[in-house]
């Protein structure tokens, strides 16, 4: 059933094969129709107004998935902070001219128990999410990165604390995280307490 989806993703939206057969199938059913009404507008007249909306709609279709999908993970969720985001499209895909979907979030989360440590995840449409760990010091205005390597141990990304960005200092040290930091608390001892049962 994967593969059966997948391929069918792959012909309808990231190739005109797809939207080309959908526009045959309206051709050869509108010629048939014709037969018996012959009022109907021509089928070739059908036919390419559907391939051309169907190039202009489907291929953009899975970058709106993208936005539904990446909003749910994120709504309501009370231990996260949605520090930037950015909304692209593509020249060759109209529909995204007109309405650019989301096309790149990032958000930071406390990452209890320590104070000042933070996980950042960045997702970025086709690309796997990017995930940090951050310690940021307010009263240095320092911070330092770590990233996971191919084992997926976190490793210091930068040898030691570096000057904050003013964005960074925006996104850690100006803002109040106490209720982010409770949240994320409760989230952190339900995830502990779960562990030790039996």
């Amino acid at each position: 059933m994967g593969l059966l989806t997948s391929l069918l993703s792959w012909l309808f939206f990231q190739t005109i094969y797809g939207i080309i057969g959908v526009a045959a199938v309206v051709y050869l059913i509108s010629r048939a129709l014709r037969k018996v009404s012959p009022r109907l507008p021509e089928p070739a007249v059908l036919a390419g107004l559907v391939f051309v909306v169907g190039l202009a709609t489907l291929p953009s279709i899975p970058r709106y998935q993208f936005q539904r999908e990446t909003l749910a993970k994120i709504e309501g969720t009370e231990w996260l902070r949605v520090v930037s985001k950015a909304k692209w499209g593509s020249v060759t895909e109209p529909l995204t001219w007109v309405n650019a979907p989301l096309g790149s979030v990032t958000v930071v989360m406390p990452n209890p128990p320590t104070r000042g440590s933070f996980r950042q995840v960045t997702m970025r449409y086709e690309e796997e999410p990017s995930v940090s760990l951050v310690e940021a010091d307010c009263a240095q205005f320092s911070i330092t990165y770590a990233q996971p390597d191919k084992t997926g141990v976190f490793r210091h990304a930068t040898p030691s604390p570096v000057k904050m960005s003013t964005q960074e200092k925006s996104w850690f040290c100006e803002d109040d995280w106490s209720r982010e930091e409770q949240a994320s608390r409760r989230e952190y001892l339900q995830q502990q307490s779960g562990r030790g049962r039996p």
